[in-house]
């Protein structure tokens, strides 16, 4: 018998997917920086955009995992086929894997 894999409380999900989206980097060190170099107005614009879509997005990528979880997908492509019961959709998920690859290259040439 296969045991299921699972969080051991709901705000350890939430940490985990909150630390990866936004990244401690992000958001500790950023607004530090920020206010002592003379930019704190822009935490105004920057806290509303967490608020509206930081966390909305990490919500709504939460629930495509959760969804393809309940059916064995651990793949971002699997998960688009399931989501909309097309065949093409998973060359869509195949975007979701590619394009952090080729950001990841980017950032490295940099």
């Amino acid at each position: 018998m296969k045991v299921k894999e699972s969080w051991a409380s709901k705000i350890g999900v939430i940490l985990a997917v909150a630390g990866s989206a936004v990244g401690l980097g992000n958001f500790l060190r950023f607004p530090g920086q920020v206010a002592q170099n003379g930019g704190g107005t822009f935490m105004i614009p920057y806290f509303v955009a967490f608020v509206l879509l930081g966390i909305p997005l990490m919500w709504i990528e939460w629930s495509i995992g959760r969804f393809g979880g309940m059916f064995g997908h651990s793949t971002l492509p699997a998960m688009y086929q399931r989501l909309t019961g097309k065949k093409n959709a998973k060359y869509l998920g195949i975007f979701g894997l590619i394009l952090p690859f080729v950001v990841l290259c980017y950032y490295t040439y940099i």
